[in-house]
This record gives C-alpha cells, structure tokens and sequence, in this order.
C-alpha cells in the first residue's frame, strides 16, 4: 500500500468491486491517508482518535502529509520479534 501511495497509484490498492466512481475512490484514498498518518513511528505525530474523527468526517480537512510508517518491509518473523519485545511476564500468584 505505501508503495502505491509513494507512486500517487494507491487507487490500485482499492478492491475493484468497491470502486463505483470517482467519489468513492476519493473517499477511499483519503481513509488510506488517515490510515497512514495513524501507523506513523513516533506516537507523538499521530493523530488522536477526535482528529481522527474530524478527518473523516470534514471533507475539507488539509490532512497533512504521512511519513513512511515504521513497519514498512518487516517481514513476519521481526514484527513477531518486535511484538514480543513489548510483553513483560505477569507474576502469577505465590511466585516471587
């Protein structure tokens, strides 16, 4: 999808069964934008869920532009690895 979306192709990310006109595939490749822009790295510059909301529903909303998000290439063994490294062990009870 970023790919797509770095080439200004993402309409071809869209299912072809979904895209009925012009205005729908505009409604789409914005909810791609503010999909991107809520995958970013740093949580600092992604959006709150109200700005989500806003951006969803004002049409005439600037979104600004994402940067490509952090995952982009991880293949599935280093997100598992990635993932993991965020869990900490819960002490279960009696345990010390």
């Amino acid at each position: 999808a970023w790919s797509l979306w770095c080439e200004e192709k993402g309409t071809e990310f869209i299912d072809p069964f979904l895209k009925d006109g012009a205005s729908t595939s505009d409604q789409m490749l914005r909810c791609l934008h503010i999909g991107f822009l809520c995958i970013q790295e740093h949580a600092a510059t992604r959006p709150t869920m109200s700005r989500v909301v806003l951006m969803l529903g004002n049409v005439s909303f600037v979104l600004p532009l994402p940067t490509q998000p952090a995952v982009i290439g991880e293949n599935a063994a280093e997100s598992s690895v990635r993932r993991s490294s965020f869990i900490r062990p819960v002490a279960s009870e009696g345990s010390t």
